[in-house]
């Protein structure tokens, strides 16, 4: 078969049939300046499962442990937004009362200023 049908037979781009091809996975001759692969099962050296389902495991358990440390940080920026929060509103209620207490104090002066200066 040619390079574009063993792409549709194994479902890969050319570009991996041909590494395949140099890499001695795949038997193939060239003919008249095409690459024709073998289509009996025997040119067909498999990739060893073993090894690819080890390094999918492999990969899996890294990808848990980094899902991990994402749910640590997003855990730890939890509670810091929570801590700030608290505080934000804190300051806030410090803040509404100190403004309350120079309105009151502005209210107070007034009629003080009123009587020292005379104003009606």
């Amino acid at each position: 078969m040619t390079i574009q049908e063993a792409t549709h037979h194994y479902h890969v781009s050319e570009k991996t049939i041909r590494r395949w091809i140099q890499s001695g996975k795949l038997t193939a001759d060239l003919i008249d300046g095409r690459w024709i692969v073998e289509e009996d099962g025997q040119g067909v050296q498999t990739v060893d499962q073993t090894a690819l389902v080890d390094q999918l495991k492999s990969e899996n358990a890294h990808l848990r442990e980094q899902l991990a440390r994402r749910d640590e940080q997003i855990d730890h920026l939890t509670q810091l937004l929570a801590m700030q929060t608290k505080t934000t509103a804190a300051l806030t209620e410090q803040l509404d009362a100190h403004r309350a207490l120079i309105e009151d104090m502005r209210r107070r002066k007034l009629p003080l200023l009123k009587r020292v200066f005379r104003w009606t």
